[in-house]
C-alpha cells in the first residue's frame, strides 16, 4: 500500500478523532454519558479479558444479579472489541477502550468500504467517497452516541465482497473464499450478534434476487462452486463459535421468549429527507422517531436520495447497480418495521418486517437498524455511478456543477460534532488501595445498585478489576416466563434503596429490619458501599447504620464502607 493510498484512511481516521475530541482531554476518565448503555459497554469490555485471565467462562458471569449470574450472550458482550483492547484496558481503564474503539468505529468502517468500493470504482474520488458516506452516515452517527455494539460495522462490506467472489466471480477457490467468509462471519457474530443476523437476512435476501436476475447464467459447476464455498463457510463458523452459542441457547440463564417488544423501532418514512439531532442542520421534531433519538438513522437528505436515484437508473444495466438498488430498497421496506410511520404517526399498515415477530432469535432485531444496509448499498451505487461518469469525462466537463452538487449532499449530512463527554465521576474509592479491603469475589451491595435505568455502579466493578460480585445488573435476564426483562428479580434491599432514589422517607420497622436482615445473610454480602454523593446517599447512609448497628468503617474515595457485614449478620440472624 503506498502513501497516497493511506491519505483516505488517515482522513476518515481524523475526521473520527474530531468527533469525540472532547474525549481526549482525559481518556480515563471521560464519558459520554455514566448512564444507561455507556457504563454496560465498559462493564463487557473489561469483563472478557478479566474472566479470561482468571479462568472464568467469558459467556457467563456471576459477578452481577447475584445469586444467578447472567447469561452475558443474551446482552450486547462485544467479547472480541474487549479483548482487542485488554492492552488499553488494563492499563488505563475501560473508559479508554470504549472511547478508542468508537472513534475506531467510524474510521475502520469508512476504510473498510473504501477498501470493498475498488472492486466497481477504482476512481479514487469514487471510493473515498462510498467510504466517507458509510462510514459517517446518520445511521452510524446517531448510533455512535450510545450504542457501540452496533457502530462497529466494518465487516458487512467484507460479506458483501466474500460472497461477489464467491457466487459472482468466482475466481478463486470455493474453499478458501469459503473460509474467510466463515472467518468474517464467527468475527462478527463476536463483535455484535445483532449486526451478524441482520447481515444474513440481507444475505438471503440477495441471493435471491441475484438468483432472478442471473437465472439465466445458472449452471450446474456455478451451484457447485457456491455451494461447496457456503458450506464451508457454514462449517468454520459453527466450530468457531460453539461454544458461545452452546451457553447462549442451552446454557444456564438464557432467554427463550423475545427480549423486547422491538415494534417501536422502525425508521419513518420520512427520516430520508428530514434531519435528526444529529446533523448540524438538523430538527429536535424528530427526536422520537425510529423509536429514540440514537436510533433514527435512516436520513440520507433529499439531494444525496434524488443523486442515488439518478444514478441507479442510469446505470441499471450494470449488474451490480441492478443487484444493490433492489437489495437496497428491500432493506429500506424492512426498516419500516412492522406498521408504517409517517411524521412521527403509525399508521394501521402492515408491512412485512411483521413476519420476524415469528422467527426465534430474529424477533429481537429492531428494524429501524436496517438502515445499515440501505446506506452500504447506497455508498457502492454512489461509488460506481461517479466512476462512470468520471470515466466518461462528465465530471471535468462539468466540474462547477459536480462541485455544487457534491456541497448539496454533503451539507445536510454534516454531523452536530463533536459528541458531548463529561467525567464519569468514578468514586476514586474503586480505583484505589481502599476497595483491597473488600475480599475478592465476595458479595459487596453497591449504593446505586447497579439495575435500569441506573448503570453507574457497572463501571465502578469494572475499574475495581471485578473484585466483588454485585446485586442487580443493567443486563438482560430471564423472567419466569423466559422472556427478556432489563429489571430481573428485585430484592427487598434494592426496593428500599429504590425509594430512597426517588425521595420517599425510609420506613422505620424492626419487622423491615428483621427481612433485610435475613436477605443479607441469604445472598452472603460481605460488604455495603454506599456512594456518599448519590442522591439518596445520606438518608441511605444513616439506616444502614442504624440496620448493621454501627457506622461505616470508613469513609474514603467517596464512599461510606462496612465491611465484614456478615460476622455481624449472622449471629443475629441465628438468634432468630
Amino acid at each position: 500500500m503506498t502513501a497516497r493510498s493511506l491519505l483516505a484512511p488517515l482522513t476518515y481516521l481524523l475526521l473520527a478523532v474530531l468527533g469525540h475530541l472532547p474525549a481526549f482531554a482525559s481518556l480515563a476518565t471521560m464519558t459520554q454519558c455514566a448512564c444507561e448503555d455507556a457504563p454496560q459497554t465498559d462493564w463487557f469490555l473489561a469483563w472478557t479479558p478479566s474472566a479470561l485471565l482468571a479462568g472464568r467462562s467469558p459467556w457467563f458471569s456471576e459477578h452481577l444479579l447475584v445469586p444467578d449470574g447472567v447469561n452475558l450472550m443474551w446482552n450486547t458482550l462485544l467479547p472480541l472489541p474487549g479483548l482487542l483492547a485488554a492492552p488499553i484496558t488494563m492499563t488505563v481503564g475501560p473508559l479508554a477502550s470504549h472511547t478508542l474503539l468508537a472513534v475506531g468505529a467510524f474510521a475502520g468502517s469508512a476504510t473498510s468500504m473504501w477498501f470493498v468500493a475498488g472492486r466497481w470504482a477504482p476512481w479514487p474520488w469514487a471510493r473515498f467517497a462510498a467510504g466517507l458516506l458509510y462510514g459517517f452516515s446518520p445511521y452510524l452517527v446517531a448510533q455512535g452516541s450510545g450504542h457501540l455494539n452496533l457502530s462497529l460495522v466494518a465487516l458487512p462490506p467484507l460479506v458483501l465482497l466474500l460472497l461477489d467472489d464467491l457466487l459472482v466471480r468466482q475466481e478463486r477457490s470455493p474453499r478458501r473464499s469459503g473460509v474467510l467468509l466463515g472467518l468474517v462471519a464467527a468475527v462478527q457474530l463476536l463483535t455484535t450478534e445483532e449486526v451478524l443476523a441482520s447481515t444474513f437476512v440481507m444475505c438471503v435476501l440477495g441471493l435471491a434476487v441475484l438468483l432472478v436476475q442471473q437465472r439465466r447464467a445458472l449452471t450446474g459447476p456455478r451451484v457447485r462452486h457456491a455451494a461447496a464455498g457456503l458450506s464451508t463457510a457454514a462449517g468454520l463458523l459453527t466450530l468457531l463459535t460453539a461454544w458461545p452459542l452452546a451457553v447462549q441457547f442451552f446454557g444456564e440463564r438464557r432467554v427463550t421468549e423475545p427480549v423486547q417488544d422491538a415494534s417501536p423501532y422502525a425508521a419513518d418514512v420520512l427520516g430520508l429527507v428530514v434531519p435528526t439531532v444529529f446533523q448540524l442542520l438538523g430538527t429536535d421534531l424528530t427526536e422520537l422517531w425510529g423509536g429514540n433519538r440514537s436510533e433514527n438513522g435512516s436520513y440520507l437528505g433529499g439531494p444525496l436520495l434524488v443523486l442515488l436515484l439518478v444514478l441507479g437508473w442510469s446505470y441499471r444495466h450494470l449488474p451490480p447497480v441492478r443487484l444493490l438498488s433492489v437489495v437496497g430498497l428491500l432493506a429500506w421496506v424492512l426498516s419500516l418495521g412492522e406498521r408504517l410511520h409517517v411524521g412521527g404517526t403509525e399508521l394501521d399498515v402492515p408491512l412485512p418486517y411483521a413476519v420476524f415477530e415469528h422467527v426465534p432469535v430474529l424477533a429481537n432485531m429492531a428494524a429501524v437498524r436496517f438502515s445499515l444496509y440501505v446506506v452500504l448499498c447506497g455508498a457502492l451505487v454512489l461509488a460506481i455511478g461517479l466512476d462512470r461518469l468520471h470515466a466518461r469525462g462528465a465530471l471535468r466537463r462539468h466540474r462547477a456543477l459536480g462541485t455544487a452538487l457534491a456541497l448539496a449532499c454533503l451539507v445536510p449530512l454534516v454531523p452536530a460534532w463533536p459528541y458531548s463527554y463529561q467525567e464519569a465521576g468514578t468514586p476514586a474509592y474503586f480505583t484505589s488501595p481502599a476497595v483491597e479491603r473488600v475480599p475478592r469475589d465476595s458479595v459487596a451491595l453497591t449504593y446505586p445498585v447497579p439495575r435500569f435505568p441506573t448503570s453507574a455502579p457497572m463501571l465502578w466493578q469494572a475499574e475495581a478489576g471485578f473484585r466483588y460480585r454485585s446485586l442487580g445488573g443493567y443486563v438482560i435476564a430471564p423472567e419466569t416466563s423466559g422472556a427478556g426483562t432489563f429489571r430481573g428479580s428485585v430484592t427487598l434491599l434494592e426496593r428500599v434503596m429504590v425509594d430512597v432514589v426517588r425521595g420517599a422517607p425510609v420506613p422505620a420497622s424492626g419487622a423491615l429490619d428483621a427481612q433485610l436482615l435475613d436477605e443479607l445473610a441469604t445472598l452472603k454480602v460481605d460488604s455495603v458501599l454506599v456512594a456518599v454523593h448519590a442522591p439518596g446517599a445520606t438518608e441511605m447512609r444513616r439506616y444502614v447504620t442504624a440496620l448493621l448497628r454501627r457506622p461505616p468503617d470508613e469513609v474514603v474515595g467517596g464512599v461510606a464502607a462496612w465491611y465484614l457485614v456478615l460476622d455481624e449478620v449472622l449471629p443475629r440472624t441465628t438468634r432468630r
